[in-house]
């Protein structure tokens, strides 16, 4: 009897363990549009803005320096989430932040290292902001390679949510726009990652709203 009651109660904790992932899970979809359709709809933005000006003023690749509005965009989201009630962290929760964190975290870094090559290499030679040359033959594709980190960032959220439009999207963000942006540099980089932006975050945004109307 015992060990029947012990394999009930085993039984009875993983599924509430299973039931309450599965509802952290579409508790974070739920709200999770907003903050696909404001990051998307921003980098869309700015990236158009960005390949516009460097290919049509005297700014060239300067014009990158518009990337800096996505701070501005963080504080926004922050502010306008003050007022919402915050959910509780689960696994679910924290391993998204950390996926979308360090995505975050590395784009900003390979940004930077950009700017500190541009800003004090006299040597260095470039041929567009995001691909960067030590030599006429030597390229770091930093806009593919931003490209695909977000492509497997949403690949890994969309997996952990169990959302086949998030994984979906994300994968055709990360294959087809990195290798578009090994092809187009230059301004054209810009367009390549405004679409990849749509078809990544703003497309799987949609998607999710229509689903809770």
């Amino acid at each position: 009897m015992e060990t029947m009651n012990e394999k009930l109660t085993a039984e009875q904790n993983l599924n509430l363990i299973r039931k309450t992932i599965e509802e952290s899970r579409l508790e974070i979809t739920r709200g999770m549009w907003r903050g696909l359709l404001l990051w998307g709809l921003s980098v869309t933005v700015i990236a158009l803005v960005v390949g516009h000006l460097w290919q049509n003023t005297s700014m060239g690749p300067r014009a990158n320096g518009f990337w800096g509005l996505l701070g501005l965009v963080a504080i926004v989201e922050n502010l306008a989430n003050k007022n919402r009630p915050r959910l509780p962290q689960t696994f679910v929760s924290k391993t998204i932040l950390q996926v979308w964190s360090s995505f975050g975290i590395t784009a900003g870094c390979i940004g930077f290292i950009l700017g500190v090559f541009m800003g004090f290499c006299q040597n260095l030679i470039i041929n567009t902001s995001s691909c960067v040359a030590l030599d006429a033959n030597a390229y770091i594709p930093i806009t593919a390679i931003i490209i695909m980190s977000m492509g497997v960032a949403g690949m890994i959220t969309g997996k952990v949510l169990a959302s086949k439009a998030i994984t979906i999207c994300s994968f055709i963000t990360g294959t087809v726009g990195s290798v578009l942006a090994l092809f187009l540099i230059g301004p054209m980089e810009m367009v390549v990652l405004a679409a990849a932006s749509l078809v990544g975050l703003v497309v799987p945004g949609i998607i999710i709203k229509l689903r809770e109307a």
